[in-house]
C-alpha cells in the first residue's frame, strides 16, 4: 500500500478489507491512527489500495441526485436532550433502531485517554455513544463486524464522521445498500489528534494533583450556546471551563491539532455520504427563534429515503419544523466544505512535546485580547437587537 499520510484519514477501511489480518491501525509520531503492514502476512493483493475512499471516491447507493430535506429538531424528552451534546435526535433514533431488535454502531470512551467504535444492543449502554468525542478514534475492525451483522439480518445504525461512514460503504461493496443499513453522519470540523488530547489531560492531572476520571466535552449545565468541557477527577472535584477559555478547544478550533487529511476532506460535500446528517443548529436563534430555549437543537440532513423513513418513525418522539439547507450552511460551512489547516501545524507538532500546551498556544495561536472578545461580544448583542427590530416592523 502506498498512500501519502496526507491522504489518510485514518479511516481503516484498508485494515478491514485486508482477508489476511496485515493491517493494523497504530499511532503515529503526531497522535492519528495509520494503516501498518505485517509484511510477514502480506501477500501483496492490492485489496487495500482498492477499497480506500481517498484512492476512489466512494457514495452512498442510496443518495439521489437531490438536495436533503432540511430540519431543525430536539427530543422532547428533556434528560435525553440536556445529555446530548445539541437536540438528542441521534439517541431518539437509537433507541427506536433497538426497539426493532437491531444494533447501535459508534464512538465511546474505551480507555481513559483513548476512544473507538463499539456496537451496543441496549438502551443502558446507549449513554456511551452519546455526547461529542473531540479525539480521533480508533476505528479497528468495526467495517468487518458490521459486515456480520447484515448478513445475518440484523438492523444496523452506524454513526460516525463522513470519512468512517465512506470506509464503511467501501469495505462493505454490495451489501451497503442493505435495507438492514441507516448511517448517520456528524457534521465535522476535523479530528484531533490522540497525543495532543492526552497531553491536555495530563497537564489537568499536574495542575490537580489527581487522575481524570472522565471528560464531558460538551456539558451544557450553563446552557447550549456557551457549554463548558466538564472534568471528572477521582479526589471527587469538577472542574468546568468555558469554551472560550478551554485551551484544547481553543486549539481545536484553531484547526492547528487536527488530522492532515481533514483541511481537505473528501465527504464535506453534497450529496453527503450518510443517510441522515446531524449537527448542532447553529443559528438557530436567528432563522428559527421559537426551536431555541438555548437546551439544544440539532440541525438534521435527511438524505435518502432510508434517512426519511427512520426519521419519520420518531416523529412522536421530536419537536421539530422544516427547514432550509442555506440555512444549515450558514451555521456551519463545513457541510460542503473543508477549513484549511493551521499555517504553523508541522511546526507546532514539531514542539508539541517541547513546550506546555500555553506556551504552544502563545507561539502559534494565543487567545484573542480582551478588547477583541468585547468587540466581538458587542457585535453579537447589537445582531440580537437588529433581529428583535425586524420582528416588531
Amino acid at each position: 500500500m502506498n498512500i501519502p499520510v496526507q491522504n489518510c484519514s485514518s479511516c481503516a477501511a484498508c485494515a478491514n478489507a485486508c482477508a489476511r489480518s496485515a493491517i493494523s491501525m497504530q499511532l503515529d509520531a503526531e497522535g492519528f491512527y495509520r494503516p501498518v503492514i505485517d509484511v510477514k502476512k502480506c501477500v501483496e493483493c492490492g485489496a487495500c489500495e482498492r477499497v480506500c475512499p481517498w484512492n476512489k471516491a466512494v457514495e452512498n447507493p442510496n443518495v439521489a441526485n437531490i438536495l436533503p430535506k432540511t430540519v431543525a429538531a430536539y427530543a422532547k424528552d428533556e434528560s435525553i436532550r440536556l445529555q446530548s451534546s445539541s437536540g438528542g435526535i441521534f439517541t431518539v433514533l437509537a433507541e427506536r433502531v433497538l426497539d426493532d431488535g437491531g444494533v447501535v454502531v459508534g464512538v465511546a470512551r474505551i480507555a481513559p485517554t483513548r476512544f473507538g467504535f463499539i456496537i451496543v444492543d441496549n438502551k443502558v449502554d446507549l449513554v456511551k455513544l452519546r455526547g461529542s468525542k473531540y479525539v480521533q478514534a480508533n476505528v479497528g475492525l468495526i467495517y468487518k463486524k458490521v459486515r456480520a451483522l447484515l448478513k445475518v439480518g440484523r438492523k444496523v445504525l452506524f454513526s460516525g464522521t463522513p470519512c468512517q461512514v465512506a470506509g464503511l460503504y467501501a469495505v462493505l461493496g454490495k451489501v451497503s445498500d442493505s435495507v438492514d443499513l441507516v448511517t448517520v453522519d456528524i457534521v465535522c470540523h476535523g479530528m484531533p489528534s490522540v497525543n495532543v488530547f492526552e497531553k491536555y489531560v495530563r497537564e489537568m492531572e499536574k495542575t490537580d494533583n489527581s487522575v481524570l476520571d472522565c471528560i464531558n466535552f460538551r456539558d451544557k449545565s450553563e446552557g447550549w450556546s456557551g457549554y463548558a468541557l466538564l472534568h471528572q477527577f477521582e479526589s471527587g472535584r469538577s472542574v468546568a471551563v468555558p469554551l472560550n477559555r478551554s485551551k484544547y478547544m481553543h486549539l481545536f478550533k484553531s484547526r492547528i491539532c487536527q488530522n492532515v487529511s481533514c483541511g481537505e476532506c473528501r465527504y464535506r460535500k453534497l450529496p453527503r455520504i450518510a443517510d441522515i446528517t446531524l449537527g448542532d443548529y447553529w443559528g438557530i436563534s436567528k432563522y428559527h427563534p421559537e426551536m431555541n430555549d438555548n437546551k439544544g437543537t440539532s440541525v438534521v440532513l435527511l438524505n435518502t429515503s432510508f434517512g426519511i423513513e427512520l426519521f419519520d418513525s420518531v416523529a412522536d418522539k421530536v419537536v421539530q419544523c422544516e427547514s432550509k439547507l442555506e440555512y444549515a450552511i450558514a451555521g456551519n460551512p463545513c457541510i460542503v466544505r473543508s477549513s484549511k489547516q493551521h499555517p504553523k501545524r508541522a511546526e507546532f507538532f514539531a514542539n508539541l512535546d517541547n513546550y506546555s500546551l500555553d506556551e504552544l498556544i502563545k507561539m502559534y495561536c494565543p487567545f484573542p485580547s480582551a478588547m477583541a472578545r468585547l468587540h466581538k461580544q458587542i457585535r453579537k448583542i447589537l445582531g440580537r437587537v437588529k433581529r428583535k427590530i425586524k420582528m416588531f416592523v
